[in-house]
């Protein structure tokens, strides 16, 4: 099992009489307010600009040629948190993050980090005019084997919710990748809830994430 792993023990007996009648459901939900897997869609109005565009291309062609490790896949649904207001401190935003896509202006950059595991993580900025009054952040994760012999930690038919950024994430409008970059957002965490439809899903985990600057045209 992947080092990153703390389980937060919110344990549940499996019983073994209990039967996998619904072991296939998708239960990781999409966490922004537009239909499908992702809000990086032209039907997320935030995107419409010729910029929106640009950043539509860049996420699917990203998700394509990042491949995750050991055989894992890449989860069906993106998961998205935003924050109001701008940066904290210089190059570093941080805050308590609230679920959902903030789609109330236009998206007006995007900076991309990876982590070890070939997570991605997609923040953009939302201005409205001049003036910018929120930051998504929307993480394509990658499933979480277990080494016990039970399903999955991270999976399709696990929700995830709960976003932290301890350490905030360091932006770098450095754009040699043709978008800017995450320099670091260090031990970022998230719950992966367990499935409600299979009794052998592991219990509740949080996950704690690292995330950089990706590698491209020949830097870093």
């Amino acid at each position: 099992m992947k080092s990153r792993l703390n389980y937060t023990l919110h344990f549940c007996l499996i019983v073994g009489a209990l039967t996998l009648t619904s072991c296939g459901k998708k239960e990781n939900k999409v966490s922004s307010n537009f239909s499908g897997s992702s809000p990086f869609t032209s039907n997320n109005p935030s995107l419409s600009s010729s910029i929106g565009g640009t950043i539509i291309n860049q996420v699917s062609s990203m998700k394509a040629n990042v491949a995750c490790l050991n055989g894992s896949y890449r989860l069906t649904n993106d998961i998205s948190f935003h924050v109001n207001g701008g940066y904290k401190s210089g190059t570093t935003i941080t805050g308590g993050w609230q679920p959902e896509f903030m789609s109330s202006g236009t998206v007006s950059k995007m900076w991309v980090g990876v982590s070890a595991y070939r997570d991605i993580m997609f923040v953009t900025q939302i201005a409205n005019g001049s003036q910018v009054v929120g930051f998504n952040v929307t993480i394509s994760f990658c499933e979480m084997k277990s080494s016990n012999g039970l399903p999955s930690v991270i999976s399709n038919e696990r929700a995830l919710d709960t976003f932290q950024t301890p350490y905030g994430i360091v932006l770098d409008s450095n754009a040699y990748c043709g978008y800017s970059v995450v320099d670091l957002a260090q031990n970022t965490s998230i719950i992966s809830r367990r499935s409600s439809s299979n009794p052998y899903s592991p219990p509740d985990a949080q996950i704690p994430t690292s995330f950089t600057k990706p590698t491209c045209n020949g830097q870093f």
